[in-house]
């Protein structure tokens, strides 16, 4: 077990690297801090750089799924700035927010462990402004003529395809136990996949090959309401161990 471990760490820096995004360190911890000994190993940090001011520092146990995302605007992982995630040990989404030079700032929204949106907070500068339950005013669509959801050329059954073509579907039976990863993102005015984070984690590897087939998406034809306008999208992707 250790060893396959091991190998699918080494198999994430290698496969899941892309020319936007680089793994520059994977630190084992154990139950007395960083160690190097794998069999004492009980979770691991895996930083990811973006650009020179962009940095992700991801925490998981090890074979299961994320604990923690937190992103930083330095090397030295000192300075809070962009989004921040927490999970549950089941891999569902626990807390989403978003931090400006180490302050909370905007929307904050916390979840149950089943998925179902408890509370938003606002924040500005690291001060808290206003805090709501969920809202639960239903989302009827477009109802203007010319208004549309967005959609990928060719329709949902193209979008599948997509996936299926392009999602490296082994990874599944290199992981510990396989699983449904699903995946939140935004079709921004451009028809572009952005803001692209995991409503649920499964582990590692999954997560990051699920995170990429999205984020490599062709661009979308982008939701209209006069004009284009944000959508936003969660995909199931399954990883069989069969």
């Amino acid at each position: 077990m250790f060893l396959k471990l091991l190998s699918i760490l080494l198999l994430s820096v290698i496969v899941l690297n892309a020319p936007a995004q680089e793994i520059v360190n994977i630190v084992l911890v154990g139950d007395e801090g960083i160690t190097e000994d794998i069999k004492k190993a009980r979770s691991f940090i895996a930083i990811k750089k973006y650009s020179e001011n962009l940095f992700e520092r991801l925490d998981y146990k090890l074979g299961a799924p994320l604990v923690k995302l937190r992103s930083y605007r330095d090397s030295n992982l000192t300075i809070l700035n962009g989004p921040y995630l927490e999970y549950y040990p089941s891999g569902e989404l626990n807390i989403k927010g978003q931090y400006e030079n180490s302050l909370q700032e905007g929307d904050w929204y916390y979840y149950s462990d089943s998925g179902k949106s408890m509370l938003t907070e606002k924040y500005v500068k690291g001060k808290l402004i206003e805090s709501n339950p969920p809202d639960t005013a239903k989302k009827t669509g477009p109802f203007n003529k010319g208004d549309r959801e967005a959609d990928w050329a060719g329709g949902t059954r193209k979008w599948i395809k997509y996936l299926q073509t392009n999602l490296n579907a082994e990874l599944g039976l290199k992981s510990v136990n396989g699983g449904t990863v699903k995946v939140l993102f935004t079709i921004n005015p451009l028809g572009k996949t952005t803001s692209i984070f995991l409503k649920k984690s499964i582990e590692f590897i999954l997560d990051e090959e699920s995170i990429r087939v999205v984020r490599d998406s062709p661009e979308w034809m982008p939701a209209l309401e006069a004009k284009p306008i944000n959508a936003y999208r969660m995909q199931p992707i399954t990883f069989s161990k069969d």
